[in-house]
Parts: C-alpha cells; structure tokens; sequence
C-alpha cells in the first residue's frame, strides 16, 4: 500500500475520490468539485493542503484545490476548481447572506443562468476585463495550487 505512505491526511478512499474529481473539474463540464471535509481541531491544514498538491501532480490535469470553511466554525471543506469565478460563487453562497453580491458575480451569473458552460463562462468573463486568454497552457507553481480561503465577515 505505497499509496497510503504517500499521504499526509487523505486515505486511500479520499485519494481516488480526489482524482475522480479532479477528472470531473478538468474534462468535464464541472467547474468545482467538493470532495470531503475535516474538522479543524484534529487536522493540520499545511499536510492537507501537500495532499491536495499530491493529488493534482499524479493526475497531471491543470485544476486548483480549495480549503475553506463551510458554515461550522470548527469543520473545514476541500475540493477543486478550475476557474476563479467558480470559487468565487462557493465563496458567496457559503459567506454571509447580508452582504451583497461583488459586481463582478453578475457575469458567472448571467452565465449559469442562461446555461452556457464552465468554460464559455470564463472565455466571457476574460473578454469582459480585457485579460487575454493564452493560447499555451497555463502551468501553476506547484505550492500555489491549493489555496487555504477564508469567508468575508
């Protein structure tokens, strides 16, 4: 069992699910992918987070990891995403709810809502602020592909 000496955090179980999605978010039309859950208390962040990098290194896909809070205070969520709006939208349905939405939400928004894809929303959202999208593909520094966020207050 190579794999579970791999690991900091996750388990075997965890780790296939991690591929699984990590698969769903980079082929398919998925644009996040929550996989599991930790209660903070009993977790270290950093060792996740160098699982987290394990998993998208060994599948070889360009994704992004996430751990964020998801409402508990003492549980923490992780997964993975391929597009910022994508995380921007979890980050807004699990902040507060009295605090409006940034302006630039209405443009993943209007996507979703008009059934465009994942990737026709971000073409969109890149052409909108006048970001170029590159023809290469855009390759991470492996320590920043998982980011620990934090909800708005």
């Amino acid at each position: 069992m190579e794999l579970l000496n791999k690991y900091r955090v996750l388990t075997e179980y965890e780790c296939g699910r991690a591929q699984l999605a990590i698969e769903w978010v980079s082929r398919s039309q998925k644009p996040i992918a929550e996989i599991g859950g930790r209660p903070l208390g009993s977790c270290d962040l950093d060792d996740l987070v160098c699982d987290l990098e394990q998993c998208i290194a060994a599948s070889g896909e360009d994704v992004l990891g996430f751990v964020i809070p998801d409402g508990n205070p003492e549980y923490c969520s992780f997964g993975f995403y391929r597009y910022s709006w994508a995380l921007e939208a979890l980050l807004m349905i699990w902040g507060p709810k009295d605090q409006p939405p940034s302006p630039a939400c209405f443009d993943w928004l209007h996507g979703l809502l008009f059934g465009y894809d994942a990737a026709a929303i971000e073409r969109f959202i890149r052409s909108s602020s006048c970001e170029r999208e590159s023809k290469t593909p855009h390759v991470h520094c492996m320590s920043r592909r998982v980011g620990i966020y934090a909800l708005q207050e």
